[in-house]
């Protein structure tokens, strides 16, 4: 069980502004993008200034903070339009996505799960032309995703049915990433085959497979077992490993993965 995100793969894309209905829909989305920047504000992980930008749909806005500098105070500002200089940018479907990340219904990184990086997914992170990201820009962006994205004092992550996606055969939601560790729960309904795409089936780093509830058939390096609530499967890199539910009940657990690569 893996999942990726687009992020781990960047393809260079043109921004072009789309701002006419931007400012019909300013006061929603970029009310939302105002109360996030005022919040990562107050977040440790802010620690030298960010310009990137957010597409909502066709609608273009730049997010510009940065932290308190000597005598200068912390600053935040969302104006309609696409960064003047060269930066990566967050693709948000629509405004009614933008609006359930906003209520705290599912996680950015839920939003962005891809079994491949071929995939779609609602919310994406692309670079704009003649932008050039560092060689250490997909370890910064994993954090920073979590950590603009999630507000509030502790950062709470609410995982329930409703706030998963479907990849890889099953209904999963991410709970953190960082270079080394990559977590999630998922939750394997009747008649759902984790896996079943051969290309998805190995990782190069390890996997530890929590069960909560219910139970599944674990099929680990060709061999069944049934995985049950209470038990938890370690798959070391390159082991092919699969899980069916055949049964009536939803089967509940944990996912982590660490390691180099992970």
């Amino acid at each position: 069980m893996m999942l990726r995100l687009a992020v781990l793969s960047i393809a260079a894309a043109g921004a072009v502004a789309s701002v006419n209905s931007a400012l019909a829909s300013e006061q929603g989305a970029r009310g939302i993008l105002e109360r996030y920047a005022v919040d990562y504000l107050s977040d440790p992980n802010l620690t030298a200034p960010m310009i990137f930008g957010v597409k909502v749909g066709e609608d273009f806005y730049t997010v510009d903070v940065a932290p308190p500098e000597g005598r200068s105070k912390p600053r935040q500002n969302v104006r309609v339009g696409v960064p003047e200089k060269p930066t990566f940018y967050f693709t948000i479907e629509s405004e009614a996505v933008l609006e359930r990340l906003d209520r705290g219904e599912i996680a950015a990184l839920t939003l962005m799960g891809k079994a491949f990086e071929s995939d779609y997914a609602p919310m994406d992170v692309e670079v704009m032309d003649g932008y050039e990201p560092a060689a250490d820009f997909g370890d910064m962006l994993l954090p920073f995703i979590f950590h603009f994205w999630t507000r509030g004092t502790p950062e709470v992550i609410r995982f329930s049915s409703e706030a998963t996606r479907f990849v890889h055969g099953t209904n999963l939601g991410v709970f953190y990433y960082q270079p080394g560790l990559r977590s999630a729960w998922f939750e394997i309904k009747p008649g759902e085959h984790v896996n079943e795409n051969p290309d998805s089936r190995t990782n190069p780093f390890p996997s530890l497979i929590i069960m909560v509830r219910g139970e599944a058939t674990a099929r680990i390096d060709g061999v069944d077992k049934v995985f049950r609530e209470g038990e938890a499967i370690f798959v070391p890199p390159g082991v092919s490993h699969e899980f069916l539910n055949d049964g009536d009940a939803p089967a509940f657990g944990f996912l982590f993965m660490f390691g180099d690569g992970a």
